[in-house]
This record gives structure tokens, C-alpha cells and sequence, in this order.
């Protein structure tokens, strides 16, 4: 297998590079502090000097890591055989950075993974730990391509799960679901890098005015399939280099997330609170399609993160947005009840719908996550309408794939308050959103095409 984005950093012979031991030490961070991957990459990144290689390289071992981390667990203990090495979180992880070299990246000459990794080992363990990490790899070097998996059809769960990388638990739930076809395919999904989109800030300029720019600048972009905010664009750089980021041009948000706050359909001098609000991309497009004209009200409990939500609004140039630390599933502070004409919950979830942009999301989470985050949801969402106007607004929104956090959910809380009915969202977006609604009348991005996250809408009304 091959990564054709991928360049090898250049090798000085007895020493690692760079780029491999700040991988090391990210996937380390990430298991102890249960850290969001891109979060422990810019750590390991800080105060060591890295090239524009070093850093797609980086970035590349870490997340290729996350994303295989059962299908290469499962190829190094079939070449090791009763040889014990995995309780040794150094060595597990070393082994894992070499054996995803080996395995996934024709670019990388398996002599220079093999070797770095022993020097990794020597480094961090002592060269007593050499030999074993050694014979491993290079077995693995050798037999790999041979491994067969087990069969699909006699053992369909442990097939998909070392095949394809994924908790078994959770293959088991998507296969009961979905058939082996369809887990297949989202699993598959799940370990591609996700496409870099973002929503263009129609308050400094038009979606084609700022694609005109890009492609002025020799960046290749196209409009989103769905929505008319949006741009995917082919860039291998850092976002901060796009034409307009510090002047506020866009923000990075992916397509389906643009989508749910399309049905929450804010408009000027409206009164709106976003209940889940940091990091602020939800928060500022609302901004935006408000023209900045009204009042947003955004919650989160921690106050570090609503400074993310201040930062992001101060670059997008957007002034009505005023952000408050609260805990939304306790009583909201003011507004008064009846106050507000829309508010959007986009609840804290299991994140099973974006694991293709946080592969850490798949080993942090069991299944006990998708009840407690559904009972969180539930709490806010009773606590936010309360909040509503009459014929307010409420839009419920999750990035997770699971039945129990999404629909049921929005059925509960249908049962407990009746002054509320579920709206059909169709006519909020283009024709082209068809085959993201289902027959009960949500929004539903989960193994449909267009290439986004997996997300879940549902648009409710306060009839009385």
C-alpha cells in the first residue's frame, strides 16, 4: 500500500529523525491524556525543528497510526507469535510507527523504517529492548503482504475489525445496523483523510469571488456539492497560508456541518443561543447568516475553549457574538424563558460520524460513551427550549452515527413536550440535499454520498 503524498525525511545514519520521534511522543500523550490527536501532534511539534517533510511526515505516522492502530496490533502479534512485547506502551507504539511504515508506505524503503524504529527503541528503552524490536520488523517486513485475515463470511466482525481498523464492539453494532456491505464501506471511509473544506465568510466576499482569488494563487478548488457556502480545496499546506485567512475570508468547517445550521435558518436581529458552542464554527456562521445583525449567545462550559470561540469571531470580523461559560445541562442563565427565536444544540456525542478527522475517537470510546452522551443530550435539550419564543426555533444536531444519541432522542423529547412538532427541513436547502433526508424527517449525512462527516439534524418548532 502507498501513500503518494508522503516524503521521507532524509536519514542521518545513528540518529532519529525528527518527524519520528515527535510521532512517538504524540501517540503517547494521546493514550495517557486521552488527547485530541492534532492537539498532541502541534505539542510534539513545538520547540523542535521541522521541515514542511518533517511536518506532513509527522502528521502522516500519527494519524495512519490511529487509523490502523488493530490492523497493524493484529500483523505484528501474527509474526510474533508467543513473544511478549505488547505491555510496554514505548515498545507498542514503536513498533505500531514502524510496522505502519512497513505496512502502508511503499515510499518508505522498509531497511530506513526497521532501522529508525531500533533507534527509537534504543532511545527511549535502552539497547536491550533492540533485538526484539528488530526481529519483529523485519519478519513483519517479510511476511506481511502473506497475512491473510480472518474470512469475512465465517467470522464477518473480526474480518471488518483487523481488516479495517475498528473497534470490534462498534463493528458489531454497525454490522447488526447496516449489513457487513455498508460497515465495510464506512469503515473504509473512516480511514481516508478527510477533505479540506471551508465556508466562505459571504460577509468580506462571494463563494466565486474567493475560488477567482484561489485560483489566481494556483489553488485548485470547486464548490461543495450541497452547500452554497462552501469550497473544497486541494491545498497541502498550512491553512494559515490560504489567500484571506487572518483577514477573515473563511473558516474551515466541513460540508455537513455547514448543513446544520442552514435548517436553524437564522435572520437579522434575531435572538440566538448555541448551547455546545466552542470551537465556534456553528456559532460564527450563524453570525454570518445573520449579517451580523442581532444576538448570539454562546455557551460552553469551559472558558478556555469559548476564548477559541472569541479568537475565531474577532479573525471573521463578527461583533454580535457574546459567549458566557455555563453548563447547558443545568438551568440556563438569562435570556428569560420566551425569549429566544432560535437556538441550535449541536450536542456533545460519541463522535462516531468524524472519526475519519479524530481516528483517536475510535480506542478512546466504548459503548457505555453513546448512553451517558444521549442522556447529556436529553438534558440540554430540555433545558434550552425553555428558552424558545413561541414558533421559535430549536435545531438538534450530533456528529455521531448511533441511533440512541440522535433519533431517539429527538423522539423522547417529542413524547415530553408536546408544544413542540418535528418540521420537515427539505425546503432550507438546495435539491440537491435530497438524499440526505430520511423518511422521518431528518437530516442524515451518515453513508451518503458527497464525501462528508456524519451528521444528524433535526429541526423542531415551539408551537404554543
Amino acid at each position: 500500500m502507498s501513500n503518494a503524498g508522503v516524503e521521507q525525511p532524509t536519514i542521518t545514519a545513528g540518529r532519529v529523525t525528527p518527524a519520528r520521534a515527535a510521532a512517538l511522543a504524540a501517540l503517547l500523550q494521546i493514550d495517557a491524556e486521552r488527547m485530541p490527536a492534532q492537539t498532541a501532534i502541534e505539542a510534539a511539534a513545538r520547540g523542535v525543528t521541522l521541515s514542511a517533510e518533517d511536518r506532513a511526515f509527522l502528521n502522516e505516522l500519527v494519524n495512519g497510526v490511529l487509523r490502523h492502530r488493530l490492523h497493524l496490533d493484529w500483523a505484528l502479534q501474527q509474526v510474533a507469535h508467543e513473544t511478549p512485547y505488547t505491555a510496554q506502551p514505548v515498545l507498542r507504539h514503536i513498533l505500531r510507527l514502524g510496522a505502519y511504515q512497513v505496512v502502508y508506505l511503499d515510499r518508505v524503503p522498509d531497511y530506513a523504517a526497521i532501522d529508525q524504529s531500533v533507534e527509537l527503541v534504543k532511545l527511549r528503552l535502552g539497547p536491550p529492548s533492540a533485538p526484539l524490536a528488530n526481529a519483529l520488523l523485519r519478519e513483519l517486513a517479510k511476511r506481511h503482504a502473506g497475512l491473510i485475515v480472518p474470512d469475512l463470511l465465517d467470522q464477518p466482525i473480526e474480518h471488518i475489525a483487523v481488516r479495517y481498523s475498528h473497534p470490534r464492539w462498534l463493528v458489531k453494532r454497525w454490522v447488526k445496523r447496516y449489513g457487513a456491505q455498508r460497515t465495510i464501506t464506512l469503515c473504509r471511509a473512516n480511514n481516508e483523510p478527510p477533505p479540506l473544506t471551508v465556508r466562505v465568510n459571504r460577509l468580506k466576499l462571494s463563494v466565486a469571488e474567493y475560488q477567482r482569488l484561489l485560483h489566481e494563487k494556483g489553488v485548485v478548488s470547486s464548490p461543495c456539492a450541497v452547500s452554497p457556502l462552501g469550497l473544497r480545496i486541494e491545498h497541502g499546506g498550512p491553512v494559515a497560508a490560504l489567500p484571506g485567512y487572518a483577514a477573515g475570508w473563511f473558516y474551515v468547517q466541513d460540508e455537513a456541518s455547514q448543513l446544520v445550521v442552514l435548517l436553524l435558518a437564522p435572520r437579522p436581529g434575531d435572538r440566538v443561543l448555541d448551547a455546545c458552542a466552542a470551537p465556534g464554527g456553528k456559532t460564527t456562521q450563524i453570525a454570518e447568516l445573520m449579517r451580523d445583525q442581532g444576538e448570539i449567545l454562546a455557551l460552553d462550559r469551559s472558558p478556555e475553549r469559548l476564548s477559541i470561540v472569541e479568537a475565531n469571531a474577532k479573525r471573521l470580523g463578527l461583533a454580535t457574538i457574546r459567549t458566557m461559560a455555563a453548563d447547558a445541562t443545568q438551568p440556563l442563565p438569562p435570556p428569560a424563558a420566551d425569549q429566544l427565536d432560535r437556538v441550535l444544540v449541536d450536542a456533545p456525542c460519541s463522535g462516531l460520524g468524524v472519526l475519519r478527522r479524530h481516528p483517536e475517537g475510535k480506542w478512546a470510546k466504548d459503548e457505555n460513551s453513546i448512553a451517558k452522551s444521549a442522556q447529556t443530550a436529553r438534558k440540554i435539550l430540555s433545558n434550552a427550549a425553555l428558552l424558545l419564543k413561541p414558533k421559535g426555533v430549536l435545531v438538534y444536531s450530533t456528529c455521531s452515527t448511533e441511533p440512541e444519541e440522535n433519533q431517539e432522542v429527538v423522539q423522547e423529547f417529542l413524547s415530553r413536550h408536546r408544544n413542540f412538532r418535528l418540521e420537515d427541513p427539505r425546503p432550507l436547502l438546495p435539491a440537491s440535499a435530497g438524499p440526505l433526508f430520511t423518511g422521518q424527517g431528518y437530516l442524515s449525512t451518515v453513508l451518503k454520498e458527497g464525501n462528508m462527516d456524519g451528521f444528524f439534524a433535526a429541526r423542531l418548532v415551539k408551537v404554543k
